[in-house]
Protein backbone atom coordinates (compact mmCIF):
# COMPACT_ATOMS: atom_id res chain seq x y z
CA UNK A 1 0.00 0.00 0.00
CA UNK A 2 2.83 2.25 1.03
CA UNK A 3 4.19 1.66 -2.66
CA UNK A 4 0.86 2.67 -4.18
CA UNK A 5 0.68 5.53 -1.97
CA UNK A 6 3.92 6.57 -3.43
CA UNK A 7 3.30 6.38 -6.76
CA UNK A 8 0.33 8.65 -6.98
CA UNK A 9 1.87 10.83 -5.40
CA UNK A 10 4.84 11.17 -7.53
CA UNK A 11 2.05 11.03 -10.54
CA UNK A 12 0.11 13.82 -9.19
CA UNK A 13 3.53 16.45 -7.86
CA UNK A 14 4.97 15.69 -11.58
CA UNK A 15 1.65 16.91 -12.78
CA UNK A 16 1.87 19.90 -10.68
CA UNK A 17 5.53 20.52 -11.60
CA UNK A 18 4.26 20.09 -15.39
CA UNK A 19 1.57 22.45 -15.32
CA UNK A 20 3.97 25.16 -13.54
CA UNK A 21 6.71 24.42 -16.15
CA UNK A 22 3.79 24.78 -19.19
CA UNK A 23 2.51 28.28 -17.17
CA UNK A 24 6.09 29.48 -17.17
CA UNK A 25 7.03 28.62 -20.71
CA UNK A 26 3.59 30.77 -21.83
CA UNK A 27 4.92 33.15 -19.87
CA UNK A 28 8.26 33.42 -21.73
CA UNK A 29 6.40 33.75 -25.08
CA UNK A 30 4.51 36.81 -23.60
CA UNK A 31 7.41 38.71 -21.55
CA UNK A 32 10.17 39.49 -24.18
CA UNK A 33 12.93 39.43 -21.02
CA UNK A 34 11.96 35.70 -20.06
CA UNK A 35 12.81 34.32 -23.21
CA UNK A 36 15.59 32.33 -21.83
CA UNK A 37 14.23 32.67 -18.16
CA UNK A 38 11.42 30.37 -18.76
CA UNK A 39 12.98 27.20 -20.22
CA UNK A 40 15.49 28.10 -17.39
CA UNK A 41 12.91 28.09 -14.49
CA UNK A 42 11.11 24.63 -16.07
CA UNK A 43 14.58 23.08 -16.24
CA UNK A 44 14.22 23.66 -12.65
CA UNK A 45 11.25 22.19 -12.40
CA UNK A 46 12.59 18.71 -14.08
CA UNK A 47 15.29 18.75 -12.01
CA UNK A 48 12.95 19.30 -8.81
CA UNK A 49 10.92 16.49 -9.92
CA UNK A 50 14.44 14.09 -10.74
CA UNK A 51 14.95 14.79 -7.26
CA UNK A 52 11.63 14.04 -5.69
CA UNK A 53 10.19 11.30 -8.05
CA UNK A 54 12.91 9.44 -9.67
CA UNK A 55 14.43 9.93 -13.68
CA UNK A 56 12.03 7.85 -15.40
CA UNK A 57 9.57 10.52 -13.63
CA UNK A 58 11.62 13.19 -14.57
CA UNK A 59 12.19 11.65 -18.40
CA UNK A 60 8.47 11.63 -18.93
CA UNK A 61 7.60 14.83 -17.50
CA UNK A 62 10.21 16.10 -19.47
CA UNK A 63 8.62 14.72 -22.71
CA UNK A 64 5.06 16.16 -21.81
CA UNK A 65 6.32 19.27 -21.17
CA UNK A 66 8.20 19.64 -24.77
CA UNK A 67 5.25 18.33 -26.28
CA UNK A 68 2.56 20.53 -24.86
CA UNK A 69 5.70 23.51 -25.67
CA UNK A 70 6.22 22.69 -28.30
CA UNK A 71 2.17 22.31 -29.39
CA UNK A 72 0.96 25.76 -27.19
CA UNK A 73 3.73 28.22 -26.19
CA UNK A 74 3.73 30.76 -29.51
CA UNK A 75 7.12 31.81 -29.40
CA UNK A 76 8.52 28.55 -30.76
CA UNK A 77 12.11 30.01 -30.15
CA UNK A 78 11.04 29.33 -26.30
CA UNK A 79 9.93 26.06 -26.60
CA UNK A 80 13.04 24.93 -28.81
CA UNK A 81 15.40 26.57 -26.11
CA UNK A 82 13.50 23.85 -23.64
CA UNK A 83 13.47 20.83 -25.68
CA UNK A 84 17.12 21.32 -27.17
CA UNK A 85 19.20 22.01 -23.94
CA UNK A 86 17.36 23.30 -20.45
CA UNK A 87 14.63 20.87 -20.10
CA UNK A 88 16.70 17.44 -20.87
CA UNK A 89 20.58 19.25 -19.20
CA UNK A 90 18.96 18.08 -15.58
CA UNK A 91 18.80 14.84 -16.32
CA UNK A 92 22.25 14.38 -18.58
CA UNK A 93 23.82 16.70 -15.93
CA UNK A 94 24.80 14.29 -13.47
CA UNK A 95 26.64 12.65 -16.07
CA UNK A 96 29.00 15.15 -16.62
CA UNK A 97 29.50 15.78 -12.98
CA UNK A 98 31.06 12.64 -12.88
CA UNK A 99 34.30 13.83 -14.70
CA UNK A 100 37.10 14.39 -12.13
CA UNK A 101 38.53 17.44 -14.10
CA UNK A 102 36.80 20.71 -13.31
CA UNK A 103 38.57 22.02 -16.38
CA UNK A 104 37.51 18.82 -18.46
CA UNK A 105 34.23 19.16 -17.11
CA UNK A 106 33.38 22.66 -17.51
CA UNK A 107 34.93 21.96 -21.64
CA UNK A 108 32.19 18.67 -21.78
CA UNK A 109 29.68 21.01 -20.73
CA UNK A 110 30.57 23.88 -23.09
CA UNK A 111 30.64 21.91 -26.16
CA UNK A 112 27.55 20.27 -25.09
CA UNK A 113 25.80 23.54 -24.92
CA UNK A 114 27.21 25.18 -27.96
CA UNK A 115 26.23 22.34 -29.90
CA UNK A 116 22.69 22.37 -28.74
CA UNK A 117 22.69 25.43 -29.73
CA UNK A 118 23.65 25.42 -33.19
CA UNK A 119 21.17 22.64 -33.71
CA UNK A 120 18.54 24.51 -32.37
CA UNK A 121 19.42 27.62 -34.75
CA UNK A 122 20.02 25.80 -37.59
CA UNK A 123 16.50 24.24 -37.15
CA UNK A 124 15.01 27.56 -36.56
CA UNK A 125 16.92 29.02 -40.23
CA UNK A 126 15.80 25.54 -42.04
CA UNK A 127 12.16 26.22 -41.08
CA UNK A 128 12.30 30.31 -41.46
CA UNK A 129 15.01 30.91 -43.94
CA UNK A 130 16.13 35.00 -43.93
CA UNK A 131 16.39 35.45 -47.79
CA UNK A 132 18.62 37.57 -49.48
CA UNK A 133 20.86 38.87 -46.78
CA UNK A 134 23.70 41.19 -47.48
CA UNK A 135 27.19 40.37 -47.30
CA UNK A 136 27.55 43.05 -45.08
CA UNK A 137 24.93 41.82 -42.48
CA UNK A 138 26.57 38.04 -42.99
CA UNK A 139 29.79 39.32 -41.19
CA UNK A 140 28.21 41.38 -38.39
CA UNK A 141 26.09 38.11 -38.12
CA UNK A 142 28.54 36.20 -37.48
CA UNK A 143 30.16 38.25 -34.72
CA UNK A 144 27.18 38.59 -33.28
CA UNK A 145 26.38 34.81 -33.20
CA UNK A 146 30.35 34.09 -31.74
CA UNK A 147 29.84 36.85 -29.15
CA UNK A 148 25.88 35.44 -28.21
CA UNK A 149 27.78 31.98 -27.86
CA UNK A 150 30.22 33.21 -25.63
CA UNK A 151 27.95 34.86 -23.53
CA UNK A 152 25.31 32.41 -23.67
CA UNK A 153 27.94 29.83 -22.64
CA UNK A 154 28.89 31.66 -19.74
CA UNK A 155 25.48 31.83 -18.40
CA UNK A 156 24.73 28.49 -19.14
CA UNK A 157 27.84 27.62 -16.78
CA UNK A 158 26.30 29.69 -14.33
CA UNK A 159 23.07 28.30 -14.56
CA UNK A 160 24.24 25.10 -14.02
CA UNK A 161 26.02 25.78 -10.80
CA UNK A 162 22.92 27.15 -9.62
CA UNK A 163 21.41 24.54 -10.54
CA UNK A 164 24.16 22.54 -8.15
CA UNK A 165 23.23 24.90 -5.44
CA UNK A 166 19.10 25.02 -5.67
CA UNK A 167 19.35 21.04 -5.50
CA UNK A 168 21.62 20.94 -2.15
CA UNK A 169 19.15 23.77 -0.92
CA UNK A 170 16.39 21.74 -2.11
CA UNK A 171 17.54 18.15 -0.65
CA UNK A 172 18.44 19.87 2.55
CA UNK A 173 15.82 22.71 3.67
CA UNK A 174 12.19 22.09 1.01
CA UNK A 175 12.47 18.31 0.75
CA UNK A 176 12.28 17.56 4.88
CA UNK A 177 9.70 20.04 4.95
CA UNK A 178 7.41 19.01 2.05
CA UNK A 179 7.56 15.78 3.30
CA UNK A 180 6.92 16.72 6.75
CA UNK A 181 4.19 18.73 5.74
CA UNK A 182 2.26 15.86 3.72
CA UNK A 183 3.13 13.38 6.79
CA UNK A 184 5.98 11.47 4.72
Amino acid sequence: MKQKHRKSWALALGGVFGALAVAVMLLGAVIPLAMFIAPAFAGLLVMFACAECGPRMAVTLYTAISILSILFVPDKEVALVFVGILGYWPLIKPRYDTIRSPALRALAKSFTFILAILAIYSLVFVLFPATQISDDLKEAGLALTAATLLVGNIAFLLYDKAMASLLRLYRLVWQPKLHHMLGG
